[in-house]
């Protein structure tokens, strides 16, 4: 497997509201101001997997948003953890990467709270300019740690970026 280098890695911190619905929790997708069941998280995996219709009420990050940042926050709420709404964002920017025996497809962006045992965070391959991520789904008072990998049109991934941090204040 070919590795192809990858340009440096910048974290833009961008702070925005990320507006909450009126409900008890905003991790209670399937019964309004009722605290998130085994239901919350059924309906929360079906949506993100594409089994169910995604409302376009729910807002845990965005409008009509469901994915595994979704579906976590609710498994979360079911246990009795909290259903952590941020009120921040990250963006994560990049430089493209240099093409090696083949042209690069895209790229993937990667997220851990230690510069190690990273998850990829991007849903579909970022393939177009601007390179850049929004990270919606961050913890207040939490620090963020970034990578970013080519990807060739082989599949060949590159080795991770140099990592990036973001902290991510209390309130």
């Amino acid at each position: 497997m070919r590795r192809e280098s990858l340009a440096l890695l910048v974290v833009g911190l961008s702070l925005s509201s990320i507006p909450v619905w009126a409900q008890a929790s905003a991790c209670d997708v399937v019964t309004t101001g009722a605290t998130p069941t085994s239901a919350d998280v059924t309906a929360a995996e079906e949506m993100a997997i594409g089994q169910m219709t995604c409302p376009s009420t729910i807002n845990i990050f965005g409008l009509g948003v469901c994915n595994a940042v979704v579906v976590q926050r609710v498994v979360n709420a079911e246990m009795g953890l909290p259903c952590i709404v941020g009120t921040h964002s990250v963006t994560v920017s990049w430089s493209a990467s240099t093409a090696g025996t083949y042209p690069i497809q895209g790229y993937n962006v990667f997220r851990s709270t230690t510069p190690s045992n990273y998850v990829q965070i991007n849903p579909v391959m970022i393939t177009a300019a601007p390179l850049q991520f929004l990270d919606g789904a961050v913890s207040n008072n939490v620090t963020y740690y970034y990578v970013v990998q080519a990807v060739d049109t082989q599949g060949n991934l590159s080795a991770y970026s140099s990592y990036a941090t973001a902290q991510i204040p209390s309130s």
